[in-house]
């Protein structure tokens, strides 16, 4: 499981790129697709949302996500990120993504 590191209260500046991959570890083709949105958990169960997730390649299984002008890390502990990807009116996700979020120094 691919695990990733902020510190609470941060607000990412450079977008996170996201491949897609199926069991094996080839890249899913998303092409049946029409969009796709990211899906965080924080440690207490709430859901966050904000940002914006795209399909921007989809034979290669690429999804890049612009954070928010806010954080989603607003305190520490285990969140969760998960994408949805949407065609018509369903939708599939993915298999989660861990992030630790620790206490900064300056808090």
């Amino acid at each position: 499981m691919t695990t990733l590191e902020f510190v609470a209260n941060s607000v990412p500046v450079e977008s996170l790129a996201i491949a897609v991959k199926d069991e094996n570890g080839t890249a899913r083709n998303l092409s049946a697709y029409s969009g796709a949105s990211l899906l965080v958990s924080g440690p207490d169960g709430v859901l966050r949302t904000g940002g914006t997730a795209a399909i921007t390649d989809a034979e290669e299984g690429t999804v890049v996500f612009a954070w928010p002008g806010t954080t989603l890390f607003d305190v520490p502990g285990d969140y969760r990120l998960a994408l949805k990807l949407t065609a018509g009116s369903g939708a599939d996700y993915t298999t989660p993504i861990r992030v630790v979020v620790t206490k900064g120094l300056e808090v």
